[in-house]
């Protein structure tokens, strides 16, 4: 045995039967043991944690984490992992930022479409043939974050869209904009949140943008819910009809019953952005490959190749 797999525990979304298929596609890996208990585990050979966004590692005890080699977090947010412990520990930590960027992306690209392209039905013929619309070519587009869904939003909308103002403070790329103006937001037409939570940025979209964007703008979410001031957004909804915004994350989750339901033009969803048909799949195919390279690197002492090959999904870049 090189490695001790132990899943700290299960998603809501995850079929009953999830762990079970897990350590069976786990334990292929020559190697690998798939631990379900802590009680089972040995204190002489290395620890894999697979955790998600109900993980508390300050729960788990230091005995594992001192022995803790690898953080496998098949999630792409992060805010909820504790880092200082992480750092303290100097454990790794690989996010699956790619298992759900396609999914998010296309969230909040049905959005966009439903609002400027929903096509209607005619049962019968209609000889006006008039389509009120807004054309996405006549739209300004603020993308607020350029990570693996930010990077698919403005790769699919640059040529739909008038323009697109990229910002993450972050990424150094052509054409992203890392220092914050106060004219970013000005006559913005849609507003796009896809960045990560942190400190730093909570309630990052408040009423400094809300005054200067469009009055039918539209707006959407499905990142991280601090990471816009909802009592902001409620004033600025209520006072602009004809603007529309999709929440599929929140301050609160779950929100509670009846939560701004008085906002016509607001519509919300249960954090469902990433989850599509085949996600439990996609997300034991992630881990797998991870677990099989590191296991391989272990085994050749080769640790600062395996962090290279993953540089993109490391937590501590």
């Amino acid at each position: 045995m090189n490695v001790q797999v132990f899943r700290t525990s299960a998603s809501s979304y995850q079929a009953p039967n999830f762990i079970t298929k897990e350590q069976g596609i786990l334990e292929k890996i020559r190697g690998v043991k798939y631990i379900k208990s802590l009680k089972e585990m040995s204190s002489e050979i290395p620890f894999v944690l697979i955790t998600n966004s109900h993980s508390e590692l300050s729960e788990v005890p230091e005995t594992i984490l001192e022995k803790t080699a690898l953080v496998i977090h098949p999630n792409s947010g992060f805010d909820n992992l504790d880092q200082d412990l992480l750092r303290s520990y100097d454990i790794p930590v690989i996010l699956g930022n790619p298992i759900r960027s396609h999914a998010v992306a296309e969230y909040i690209l049905s959005c966009i479409f439903k609002e400027f392209s929903s096509v209607p039905n005619h049962s019968h013929w209609d000889n006006s043939r008039i389509w009120e619309r807004k054309l996405l070519r006549d739209q300004s587009v603020l993308l607020l974050g350029h990570g693996h869904i930010g990077k698919i939003l403005r790769q699919s909308l640059v040529h739909l869209t008038r323009e697109i103002r990229c910002f993450d403070p972050y990424e150094r790329s052509p054409g992203v904009i890392n220092d914050w103006s106060d004219d970013l937001a000005n006559n913005i037409d849609i507003v796009i949140v896809a960045a990560s939570a942190n400190k730093d940025n909570a309630e990052f979209v408040d009423n400094i943008i809300f005054n200067q964007i469009s009055s039918e703008a539209l707006i959407i979410n499905a990142a991280r819910g601090s990471l816009i001031n909802e009592e902001h957004l409620k004033h600025f909804l209520k006072k602009n009809k004809t603007a529309k915004c999709y929440l599929d994350v929140f301050r609160e989750e779950p929100f509670p019953p009846g939560q701004m339901s008085d906002l016509a033009n607001l519509n919300k969803t249960s954090h469902i952005a990433g989850v599509f048909k085949k996600l439990n799949h996609d997300i034991i195919s992630f881990e797998y490959l991870v677990l099989q390279d590191f296991v391989e690197a272990l085994a050749n002492d080769k640790l600062l190749e395996f962090k290279s090959n993953y540089a993109e999904c490391l937590l501590s870049n």
